[in-house]
């Protein structure tokens, strides 16, 4: 890249971190207004509140990056075009090609941050906020206080409560032969130990021609397809699933004949995301040089904010008339990305 590129790209990288940290701390002072209402709640203090909605931050930024990124880079052309410098650089022979290249390439940097975001950072920090919360209110860990449904072949495992990943209560196993019930254990208790599951509690119900019976082993044990990392993905809503881990679960729902749609659009709106972002910032060169050479930054925010707030209602209609219509989950998730990289491309066609 050219001195002339990299300046670009830095003024850029730059708007766009700026524009997004004032998303980000906008976005947490609502929230935490929002999450006040909670404050007293059995042991939820302000200051959990305020662990709360911080820890939530990292995955707020990741869906917000797209438009933040177009933000910050029509702030950061505006401003070279406002002073001139963009028209000083085509006219030494920095062309428009040149300077959509160095936008694209910072586009890259800025989509392989997201995709830290999403799949390291967001996905820990959300889990461990909304965990903090819920012990605090209730002492169980989030996402499964009421309890979470399991399949593994013709069983079906009801968890009551979660208290660590490797320590549940309240275990239900329903074994089926066809439409028939044919056994039910019930455990108080259950702790992962050498790959299996020691439930603690028994009582065991047996169906059969001959009737019921009911016995009450000691030290019985589960082995299905429940390791600790299956149950922690379980307690997870398919956006905050790292794409390995969410892809795992799909695969397990699709090996057990469950409804799997949500997830695969999940996984597919996640591949989208670093995509988007680049898009964005595509768009940000002919939107720029197609405006007055002294818009102001107000004029570039305003302008933006429209585009992003377009392309986010229009992400998420996709996205439910794809869960309701049945529609591809690739095609819900990349056709306003698609749709948005038409535009900018023949934008630029007419700024050549």
């Amino acid at each position: 890249m050219t001195r002339l590129g990299r300046y670009i790209g830095r003024q850029v990288l730059g708007g766009a971190l700026m524009a997004l940290l004032v998303i980000m701390a906008l976005d947490a002072v609502f929230e935490f207004i929002d999450e006040t209402g909670d404050v007293g709640e059995g042991g939820y203090s302000t200051w959990l509140a305020l662990g709360y909605v911080l820890l939530q931050m990292p995955y707020r930024a990741y869906e917000s990056f797209p438009v933040a990124t177009l933000i910050g880079a029509l702030v950061a052309l505006g401003g070279l075009a406002g002073r001139s410098e963009l028209t000083a650089m085509r006219a030494a022979g920095f062309s428009v090609a040149a300077m959509t290249r160095a936008v694209v390439l910072t586009g890259v940097v800025l989509a392989l941050l997201s995709v830290a975001l999403g799949e390291w950072l967001a996905p820990a920090a959300s889990r461990l906020g909304q965990d903090l919360r819920a012990r605090s209110m209730g002492g169980a860990e989030a996402g499964v206080g009421g309890g979470v449904w399991l399949r593994d072949g013709q069983r079906y495992i009801h968890v009551a409560r979660v208290r660590e990943r490797t320590l549940v209560e309240g275990v239900r196993v329903y074994a089926f032969d066809g439409a028939a019930l044919q056994r039910l254990v019930t455990a108080e208790s259950a702790a992962y130990e050498d790959d299996a599951w020691r439930l603690e509690g028994v009582t065991v119900t047996a169906i059969d021609d001959g009737g019921v019976t009911v016995r009450h082993p000691v030290g019985q044990r589960l082995d299905a397809e429940l390791d600790p990392n299956l149950l922690g993905l379980v307690a997870l809503p398919p956006e905050l699933m790292p794409l390995p881990e969410l892809y795992r679960y799909i695969d397990y729902r699709e090996r057990n004949n469950l409804e799997s749609e949500r997830y695969r659009l999940a996984f597919w709106i996640k591949l989208a995301t670093p995509l988007a972002t680049v898009v964005m910032l595509l768009l940000a060169v002919p939107l720029v040089l197609h405006a007055r050479p002294r818009a102001g930054a107000g004029q570039q925010i305003v302008v933006g904010v429209l585009i992003g707030i377009t392309f986010m209602l229009l992400n998420r209609l996709l996205n439910q008339a794809g869960v309701i219509y049945g529609l591809p989950p690739v095609l819900s998730a990349l056709a306003p990305s698609l749709a948005f990289l038409a535009v900018a491309l023949m934008a630029l066609q007419r700024v050549r």
